[in-house]
This record gives C-alpha cells, sequence and structure tokens, in this order.
C-alpha cells in the first residue's frame, strides 16, 4: 500500500544550484571528488554490459569490472562500489568493515538497473562485519536469503527491492532480508515481496536495530502458513512506520525470543493471521499502529506474553473477513485480543475499535461484542473509542483519517514509544474543531492510529536558493567548493541539495550543503 500524502503537502524541499553553471565559466576541465576530505578511499564500478569492462582492471566509469563478486571483494574501508546493468548470478559478498564515518559502500550506479540473483545462494551476505552499507539495489529469486547480515553490526541496508527469494517447499524457504546476531543496524525503505519466507526477519541476539519505511507484502512459505511481513525472534528492536499487507501469516510477528520490542506507526492490512501478533513475548509495546481486515485478531498477545502496553492504535474489521483468497479465519478473534496468561500485565488504552459488520469487538480473557461491555468488565481502555474511524477510502487501502473522525486529538502522547511524526512524517496538528477532551500528555492532541490529520496543511512554497563558490575564479585545473549554506526554506522545512556544475556531473541529491569540483 502507498504511503499517502494528503492533497497539496508539501515534501522535503530541495536546493537545485543550476546558477553555480555561469560561475564556472572556464573550469570544465575540473574533476568531480568523490571522496571526504583527507580520506584514502577510492570508487569502483561494475558494469558486465560495458564492452571495456574487466575483471583484471581499474573498475573505472571507462574500464568496470564486469563480475559484481569481484568488485565487492575488492572494497576496502570508506570505498564505494557502484553496480551498473546487467543481471548478475553472482554473491555480492564484501570482505572489508568500514568506519563510522567511511563505510564500505554498495550502491546501483545511478541511471542504471542492475538485477542480482545470487551464485545459488545469498544475493548479497554481511558476515561479521561493520558499517557497511547496501542500498538500491534489485535482488530477486535467489536460492537463499536475498540480503543475509550474520554477526555484523552498524549496517545500513536501504532502499532495496527484494523479491522471489527461497522456494515453496519444506526446507528451502528464504527470507527477502534476514539480520542474525547482528545489531545497531538500520533496515529502511525496502520493499520485499512475494518471497518464499518473511519480507524481513531479525533473529538470534540481533538487537537495537531499527526496521524503518519498509514495505513487506505477499510473502508466503507455500506450502503451511508461516511467513510474516516482519518476523522478529530477537530483543529489543524498533519496527517503525512499515506497510506490511497481504501476508500468508501475520503482518509484523513477535515471537518466542522477541522481547521488548516497540512497534509503533506501522499499517498492516489483508494478512493471513493477525496484523501485529505478538505469541510468547514479554515487554513489548504496541504505540499508534493501524490495523485493518486482517484474518483473525489485528492486534493479538498470546501464549506466555505479558507486561505488554497497547496505546493509540486503530483496529478496525479484523477477524470478519477473509484477509485473501478466500482464506478461512476460523481462529482468534476480535480487533484487539489479548488471551491466555496475557491480560493481568497487559495495558490497553486510547485505541479506537471498529467492525462494520458483527462480531467480536474484543477480547480481554473473554470476548466482547462491545468496547463498553469489556471496559465495564475489565477496567481496561477507559479512554478508548468505538466509532468508525472515517478512512479516505479504505477499499483502495487509503488509510487515512477523514475530518470528523474519532481517532483525531484523542492520543496519549505520554505513553512511551509514542511519535513526534506519523507514517508520512507528518508533525502532531491540532485539529481546532475536535475539543481535547479524551487526550492525555505534553501535547493533548495526538492522533490515534499511522496517520496524523492535518487540517490546516500549508500550501508549498519554493526554497530560495543562494550560491556562493570558493575561490570565485580560478585557471583549470583547481579545487573549488560550492556552497549552498545560506539557501532557506520559507516552510522551515530540511532543505536537500543538488549541484549541477555544467561540464556533465553533478551530485544528485544530498543533505551537505557544499559540494567539491
Amino acid at each position: 500500500m502507498p504511503r499517502f500524502s494528503a492533497p497539496n503537502s508539501p515534501g522535503p524541499s530541495r536546493v537545485v544550484a543550476r546558477s553555480l553553471v555561469a560561475l564556472l565559466t572556464g573550469l570544465a576541465g575540473l574533476v568531480l571528488v568523490a571522496r571526504p576530505a583527507g580520506a584514502a578511499t577510492s570508487v569502483y564500478y561494475v558494469d558486465r554490459t560495458v564492452a571495456a569492462c574487466s575483471n583484471t582492471g581499474p573498475g573505472t566509469e571507462a574500464a568496470p569490472f564486469c563480475s559484481v563478486a569481484v568488485g565487492s571483494a575488492r572494497l576496502r574501508t570508506g570505498d564505494t562500489l557502484y553496480v551498473g546493468d546487467g543481471t548478475y548470478a553472482e554473491l555480492v559478498k564484501p570482505t572489508a568493515s568500514g568506519t563510522a564515518g567511511s563505510p564500505v559502500t554498495v550502491t546501483r550506479w545511478p541511471g542504471r538497473n542492475p538485477t542480482i540473483t545470487g551464485n545459488g545462494t545469498y544475493g548479497v551476505s554481511i558476515v561479521n562485519l561493520s558499517y557497511v552499507v547496501v542500498s538500491d539495489l534489485v535482488i530477486t529469486d535467489t536460492v537463499k536469503d536475498g540480503i543475509y547480515a550474520g554477526g555484523s553490526n552498524n549496517l545500513t541496508i536501504r532502499g532495496n527491492t527484494v523479491s522471489g527469494a527461497g522456494r515453496p517447499v519444506s526446507g528451502a524457504t528464504a527470507n527477502g532480508i534476514s539480520l542474525s546476531a547482528t545489531s545497531l543496524s538500520m533496515v529502511s525503505g525496502n520493499t520485499t515481496d512475494r518471497n518464499n519466507g518473511h519480507g524481513i526477519s531479525l533473529t538470534g541476539s540481533s538487537t537495537g536495530n531499527t526496521v524503518a519505511d519498509n514495505e513487506a507484502g505477499f510473502n508466503a512459505w507455500g506450502w503451511t502458513r508461516n511467513a510474516n511481513g516482519i518476523g522478529v525472534t530477537a530483543p529489543g528492536n524498533t519496527v517503525l512506520r512499515n506497510v506490511t499487507h497481504d501476508n500468508e501469516d501475520s503482518g509484523i510477528q513477535f515471537f518466542t525470543g522477541g522481547n521488548n520490542n516497540l512497534a509503533a506507526a506501522n499499517i498492516t492490512y489483508n494478512n493471513g493471521d493477525h496484523g501485529i501478533d505478538d505469541l510468547n513475548v514479554t515487554g513489548g509495546r504496541l504505540v499508534g499502529n493501524t490495523v485493518f481486515h486482517n484474518c483473525t485478531s489485528g492486534i493479538n498477545v498470546e501464549g506466555t506474553s505479558g507486561n505488554y502496553t497497547i496505546t493509540n492504535n486503530v483496529a478496525v474489521d479484523n477477524a470478519v473477513y477473509p484477509a485473501y483468497d478466500g482464506i478461512a479465519c476460523a481462529r482468534r478473534a476480535g480487533n484487539i485480543g489479548i488471551w491466555d496468561s496475557a491480560p493481568p500485565t497487559t495495558v490497553v488504552d486510547h485505541n479506537l475499535v471498529w467492525l462494520s459488520t458483527p462480531g467480536k469487538m474484543y477480547v480481554f480473557k473473554n470476548s466482547y461484542t462491545s468496547l463498553a461491555a469489556m471496559r465495564a468488565a475489565t477496567g481496561q481502555e477507559q479512554l478508548g473509542v468505538q466509532g468508525d474511524p472515517g478512512f479516505v477510502d479504505a477499499s483502495a487501502g487509503d488509510l487515512r483519517i477523514t475530518a470528523g473522525s474519532p481517532a483525531i486529538d484523542r492520543g496519549d502522547s505520554a505513553t512511551a514509544g509514542e511519535q513526534d511524526t506519523d507514517m508520512l512524517g507528518h508533525g502532531r496538528a491540532d485539529d481546532s474543531t475536535t475539543p481535547n477532551t479524551f487526550a492525555s500528555g505534553p501535547r493533548p492532541y495526538d492522533d490515534l492510529g499511522a496517520y496524523e490529520f492535518q487540517p490546516q496543511a500549508p500550501a508549498p512554497q519554493p526554497p530560495v536558493a543562494r550560491l556562493s563558490v570558493t575561490p570565485s575564479s580560478a585557471t583549470a585545473p583547481a579545487q573549488i567548493t560550492a556552497d549552498a549554506s545560506a539557501s532557506t526554506d520559507p516552510q522551515g522545512q530540511a532543505l536537500t541539495y543538488a549541484f549541477d556544475f555544467g561540464d556533465g556531473t553533478s551530485t544528485g541529491a544530498q543533505a551537505g550543503a557544499t559540494a567539491p569540483h
């Protein structure tokens, strides 16, 4: 499901410093410096479709390597490998670690479209390394996991598309992205779909990781119901702003070993079991998620689970309709289900629940057809609400809330794990037409669920680009620095910068306001 943006909602601003062309007349012979100042690093290229490619050559743009395996093995601290066109039935396996300021990077060559299929094992393998970045690659049809990280730390796995990993038979399943005994890493902005295993998996002693802004859909073992969009059996991780849908089992699952994790501002819908499942785990927090139209209970805490906090969520039409393919859902029911040993140590409040057809609204040890009945029997959900959330278009997967929704200005901003921004990066906004009677915390107007209603989104305004160059003139060859740090944005948004030097070289979007040339 796309992350819907409100109409006329301003996105990140960008300064494109094309005025630099006029200031650099006569300097076309200069070469863009693609390395941090003072760092002895190298940039390599791979493109098997280039006639001049050679695995014994320099790996430059003009004479790239033919093999992605050769290129990735060449990398040392601070080096970057750009992967160009072609399909690579090879293993991408860096063999050296980077540092915090100089990671080892494997990424797509801008403007080119590589596909990694692996060498009969993984597509990308990162083992016992630190500070490695893998970004913007397409990895498909690998025999084992598309991207595997084991015994590593401080990795960044960003913007990749991973599909078709594993085979739909016993003993041959594989995950899209796997972290095993890997810590302090970021898995963000990836699409993991149609893998024969979990879309994203965290196992063993993997801890301190953030899994954010990914989409995981249509993942399935194929021979028994077990594949989740995101599967976590490791402790102390954070799962934020992901979209998980149409997976064979649950959208997000925390299973034995997955203690003390946080799931916040996620959207999970149309999954074959739960939206968010917590089985035999303890100490979890489920905060501000939108959980819709899953086969069984939308938010589920069961088995030996306990010490859970479930706050600020929206759970709608779970366990009343088949999620997909007419699959039978004669299992645990309820929009929110707290079962087995979980009720005595579980706290639920400030949640919205709703059914468009009769069914079990809530389970808190016993089943209830209304929130009011559950509240009267248990004392839980004193500030919860039962009501139609007013989705923009649930049938099209647009689960933003509209004006008048009972989810508006009703959250508890003091709850641990509540986010300052929503799924789309919008800040919390106080709707002047909604009284803050039921909200609490230092911000008494947070909305429930993954989306924050934006009552008065300002019209986009362009940034003002201001550029200086030091030195302002020179005789080639010479080193100059373009500086756009004086640029401003009238809405106060963060700027990104792209420098076009007018000689065929440009930087692309970057966070830094300066660029050498």
